[in-house]
């Protein structure tokens, strides 16, 4: 009988060394995507900043160019 519940807990203990082992792989692979996510949202960002500051810079020249114009 006691054998019988050494090997038990063995395999208990060995069940619970791969469930622990799928989670720390999982919480790895949750890192990862969340890591990739952010690297795309701050790359998305930055080209939305860009396009914002040209479009920016275009409006502000060409209100000189037409105040230039109108009041000379």
């Amino acid at each position: 009988m006691k054998r019988v519940e050494e090997d038990k807990m063995k395999l208990e203990l060995y069940v619970a060394d791969i469930v622990d082992d799928h989670k720390i792989k999982m919480d790895a692979m949750r890192m990862k995507i969340r890591k990739i996510r952010k690297y795309v949202v701050n790359k998305e960002a930055w080209y939305h900043y860009a396009v914002g500051a040209i479009i920016s810079f275009v409006a502000i020249l060409i209100a000189f160019i037409v105040a230039f114009k109108c009041f000379r």
